[in-house]
Formats: C-alpha cells, structure tokens, sequence
C-alpha cells in the first residue's frame, strides 16, 4: 500500500497578512528614522553658540573643537530651533560643556563636549636676563603661545615691561609675567639724593645718601650729608626722596 505525502500549501491569508506586515515596515522605518534629531545640527548650534559668547577682540585668536555626541543617542526631533546655554561657573576658555535644551512637546536636554584655546602675542625675553635688571627693549621679542590657561597674567605690549626691574632670572623665550617684575628704580643704594621737607609754607631741600633701592613710592633710609643723622623718605622722582612731616 503507497503512502502519499501532502505538502501543505501555505493558506492565503497568512501570505497576505505577512506581506502586509512587510509593507508596513518598509512604510513607517524611515519615518522614524525622519522623527530623530540628528547630531550634526547640535553639534553647529554648540559652536554658534560659543563663538558669539567669546569676545570679538580675540575671536580671531581661538581654536573652537566641539566634541561628538554618543551614537547610540535617540532624541525626539525638536520642532524649535534648540536652545543652548552655558552650565553655572563654567569658563570661556579650555575644556567646558555646552548644553542644549529642545522645548518641544517631548522635551529633552542634552550636554556636549567643548574645548576652547586660546592664542595670544605675548611679550618674552630675547635672551637669559639676570634678576636685577632693569628691562630695555633689546631685551624683549613677541611670540605666539597658547595663553588658556596662564593664570599668572601676561603682557602683550613691550611698553607694559621696559623700565620695569626683573626680580627674578629668566630664560630665552620665557614669558614675563607680573610676578618676575617690579615697578623701575628711582633711586638706587649709594647715590646722591636731594631730600625734600616741606611744613604748612616752609620748604626745605639738603643733600643726602640713599642706602637703599626705592621704586616709586617705596620708603628707604637715607643719611643727611650734613647733620649725618638717618632718616626715613619716600621716593618720589629720580634722585628725589620726601620727608613727611
């Protein structure tokens, strides 16, 4: 007795439905791939952003990098431009964060990565200066450095550092900065000096000995010539110093 095998045919209205199915993949996939935010727009909002924060006097002066948002993120399309700001205490300069806040229907916020450098012409020594000296401009060349993050200060005009006296050594290429100067002597230990009273109308001038370096307004001690007694005086000029009565 010959058995006979049945193939079963798939019944049509499970084909239908499959298709069905299929289709409607194909239909709604790429709408919702369109109903996400893509990255690169927030990426260009962040840097928008920043670059109308900085300063325009030194805009021509800063590297900007944004960084790259995680792609696995899957944020709701916002229908508003999004809003960026920056966090509380954060600095315009080095590595920040910059959020973006979307105000849609379905809200969100998001924070992305930022680094802004900054490049400065400062003012550095031409070549190793001994502490004590008084700064010319032979002394001085301008260089192109990254100033992000000098929190000593630095000068960027020559005018701001010749007269001033160096108080500590510095090597070729090395920044001034406020700390290694001083304001320039007016007086120096051993010079002549010409000491300067006055009371309500009466002026009086005597000769004298500084025996110590005065900067304006500094005090030091000097020796009357004549009387040889040691007095104190403040320096006011070169070769000046004031008793104050």
């Amino acid at each position: 007795m010959k058995r006979t095998c049945k193939i079963s045919r798939p019944k049509r209205h499970t084909l239908a439905t499959a298709w069905a199915s299929t289709l409607a993949l194909m239909l709604t996939a790429p709408l919702t791939i369109a109903s996400l935010q893509p990255p690169e727009p927030l990426r260009e909002a962040a840097r928008q952003f920043l670059q109308q924060q900085l300063p325009t006097v030194i805009a021509e002066d800063v590297e900007l990098s944004i960084g790259r948002l995680d792609p696995r993120l899957r944020l709701t399309l916002c229908q508003n431009k999004p809003t960026a700001f920056l966090p509380p205490g954060a600095r315009l300069r080095g590595k920040l964060t910059v959020g973006l806040r979307c105000d849609s229907p379905k809200p969100w916020t998001i924070y992305i990565q930022a680094s802004i450098r900054i490049f400065s012409d400062v003012v550095a020594a031409a070549y190793p200066l001994r502490r004590g000296t008084q700064i010319t401009a032979a002394d001085l060349i301008i260089v192109r450095q990254e100033t992000t993050n000098r929190l000593q200060g630095y000068f960027s005009k020559s005018k701001n550092v010749i007269g001033k006296m160096l108080d500590r050594g510095m090597n070729a290429g090395q920044l001034f900065t406020p700390r290694r100067l001083s304001p320039p002597l007016l007086v120096r230990r051993g010079d002549k000096v010409t000491i300067f009273a006055s009371l309500g109308g009466l002026k009086v001038r005597v000769n004298g000995t500084a025996l110590k370096d005065a900067a304006r307004g500094q005090k030091l001690s000097v020796r009357n010539t004549r009387s040889k007694r040691i007095i104190q005086a403040i320096a006011v000029d070169p070769g000046i110093v004031q008793v104050r009565m």
